[in-house]
Order: structure tokens, then sequence, then C-alpha cells
């Protein structure tokens, strides 16, 4: 559990309230206590039948549950017969949350910014006056857990950022100075450090047999990002916004897939904005909606 202590009680808190986000792979669950705000996840599979238990024992100090996200019309359905509940729309709750958590960490009010969301997929919104779905892209953490249980059958995500720390990505991917001889002049020296193909080492004379696992998963973590980054900031062009939010629970611990984004931000004149933390997002927006 993560527990945030306020300065002081503040209005904006409801103290009646329970925020909940059940999305595909995670559940988060907000709640006031004292002066301190309360944050715990859970995998959504693992526990999916078993949320009453986890939830009943929190629940019994509060009158409202405010539930978000594609997994929670099966619980929100349950608990209305015996205590307030409302369903709110996920794209809403991520830009109140993410409006919330900026200010609790930075004391002053996020501007226009594009809201990018990723979890088991993406979903980008722009924040302005109000907030629009602009779209998304099906890369996210469930393509990246689905490959790695393909190929090295593994389900634990921390673990695969531990082992990715490890490796090194351009053993396996081609950058465009592998490309390109070192004298050939019509690309420029910020080009040739681009990537040119994600695994593209991995051809006809690679053998499998010396694979890092590292380098791997490293490998596939930059392309997610490499491919949310271009997209965001091409969204964020067409929309006139210069700051994007980055959020979900791919980004938890998640350094390399946070230093490529950042990389991408910093190449389109954009400015990256990480929360501390990103997962609890919409479970915030649904406790102040």
């Amino acid at each position: 559990m993560v527990v945030i202590k306020l300065d002081e009680i503040d209005s904006k808190f409801p103290v009646e309230k329970i925020g909940v986000d059940m999305g595909q792979s995670l559940s988060k669950i907000a709640y006031l206590e004292s002066n301190k705000l309360n944050l715990l996840y859970f995998p959504t599979r693992t526990y999916l039948e078993s949320f009453r238990e986890i939830i009943e024992p929190i629940i019994k100090d509060f009158s409202q549950i405010s539930y978000t996200g594609g997994k929670s019309f099966k619980q929100f359905k349950y608990y209305s017969n015996s205590i307030q509940t409302n369903l709110i729309n996920e794209f809403e709750a991520n830009v109140k949350g993410v409006e919330a958590f900026y200010l609790l960490e930075k004391k002053r009010d996020l501007s226009n910014s594009l809201i990018v969301s990723i979890g088991t997929g993406t979903s980008m919104v722009s924040k302005k006056d109000t907030f629009e779905h602009l779209g998304g892209s099906a890369l996210g953490g469930g393509f990246f857990m689905g490959l790695l249980k393909i190929v090295f059958n593994m389900d634990d995500f921390q673990e695969a950022l531990i082992i990715a720390k490890k490796g090194t990505r351009y053993n396996v991917d081609l950058k465009v100075s592998d490309v390109y001889a070192p004298e050939d002049k019509r690309i420029n020296i910020l080009f040739r450090e681009f990537t040119a193909a994600s695994l593209g080492k991995i051809d006809h004379g690679f053998s499998l047999a010396d694979l890092n696992k590292g380098d791997f998963i490293n490998s596939l973590i930059c392309m997610i990002g490499e491919n949310i980054g271009m997209l965001a900031n091409l969204m964020a062009d067409k929309n006139e916004i210069s700051n994007i939010v980055f959020c979900g629970g791919f980004l938890k611990e998640n350094r390399i897939a946070k230093k490529i984004l950042s990389l991408i931000c910093n190449a389109n004149k954009k400015k990256a904005i990480f929360l501390k933390h990103p997962e609890f997002c919409a479970a915030m927006g649904a406790l102040l909606l």
C-alpha cells in the first residue's frame, strides 16, 4: 500500500467515498483515512472473484463507492444494492486523477496537456477546458507481458524490469548508424542514433542460443515506448499541446520506458511529465468525481 500524508484535509478529498479502478490487468483503490491518502492495487485476473474479500473490510467505514475501468461493471452492479455506487467514465476519471496528483506534487494546477495512459493498452486524452478522447494504441503492458509469456513463460512484470536493466537493446536492435556507413554524409549525427529496426539484428545469421533475455526485454520496452512516444507527439502537435503527461501501470518503476519517452519528447520540443504514482490516476479520479 502507498500512503500519502496530506498537509491538511483538503475539501476536494471526500472522506465518505472510495475510488476503485478495475482495469484488465490491475485493480486500484484510493480512499482517505484521517489526513492520509491510501492507495493499493492488486492483479484483476487473480482477485476478480474475491474482490469483495479485499474491499469489504475497507468499505464498512464509507458510504459510497465510485467505480471506473472496463472490469468494474460487475462489482458496481453487486454493490449498488447495498451502498451508494457510481460508475465513472474512465477517461474523465484519469484526467481528474492526473490533475489531482499533479497539484499534490507540484503545488500548482496542470495546464493544457495530452494525457497518455499506458496500461494494458494505451489511451490518449487532451485536457484543455474540457477533455477529449483522441485515440490510443494496442501497444502497452498487455502486449509486453503477452509476448514475454510466449517467449520466456514469464508472468512477473517487476521481474521483467529487473532483467531488462541488465540488458542492452542495441545488441539486438538496429540503429540508423548500423545501416549507413560512418562517412555517408546524407545522415546527420542525431538521426544516426535513432532506431532503424527493433530486433533488427536478429536475422538469419543470429543464433537464438546467444539471445540474452535482458537485451530482448530491454528492446521490447523501448519499442513500445518509441511507438507510443511518437504517436503521442503527433497527437500533441495536431492539438497544439506542448505538455505530455504519461501515466498508467506500465510506467510503474519502469525507468527504461520513461527515459525513451523523455528523449522522444525532447527531440520534438515537448515537455514530458511523469507522476510519482502513475498507476493510481484513474482510482484517484473516481474518488474525486
